[in-house]
């Protein structure tokens, strides 16, 4: 098997089509995925991998559907885990927490995103808010300098004060 085709998988999450009833009606709303992409800094690109199964085996049973990952293992030694064709924003910021340390791969940590809003449009840098022992946010920053924290799992999105995420303002890449 060749390099490239080893580190490109399909991992089953989320479903891309959402079902909602309103009256005696079915409507199908098309989820608008989110763009983005996730740098592990530590872990090997297997190691990644089985984080990212793990993922999704916890997600799937709730509302299955098929995801592209591709993984690119950087000259650094982080793995950068790519989804061609976006994740919801739900899932990219919630797989962003548990890459920062999944509890069945004790080298994988350190994982931080880029995400683009489906909404919006509006750009953000988010990585774990090491200074909640709970390890269930993200702090950040929009493209636009705006600090931001996310709650995990829900991923409810409010502002911070400038102070707070001054180290967390990476540009988005």
């Amino acid at each position: 098997m060749s390099t490239y085709a080893e580190l490109l998988f399909a991992v089953l999450m989320i479903a891309s089509i959402t079902s909602c009833k309103a009256a005696d009606e079915s409507v199908d709303l098309l989820l608008k995925p989110a763009q983005g992409w996730i740098l592990v800094e530590n872990g090997s690109a297997a190691d990644v991998k089985a984080a990212i199964s793990d993922y999704g085996a916890l997600v799937m049973e709730e509302r299955p559907g098929i995801f592209l990952v591709e993984l690119h293992p950087q000259s650094s030694g982080a793995v950068a885990v790519v989804l061609p064709g976006g994740l919801p924003a739900y899932d990219l910021a919630n797989m962003t927490g548990w890459l920062s340390a999944p509890p069945d791969q004790e080298d994988v940590y350190g994982a931080a995103s880029w995400i683009t809003s489906p909404s919006s449009g509006v750009k953000y840098y988010l990585e774990p808010e090491t200074s909640n022992p709970w390890g269930d946010t993200l702090i950040g920053a929009s493209a636009l300098g705006q600090p931001v924290r996310v709650y995990l799992p829900e991923t409810g999105m409010s502002g911070v004060s400038s102070a707070a995420a001054a180290d967390h303002n990476r540009s988005y890449a």
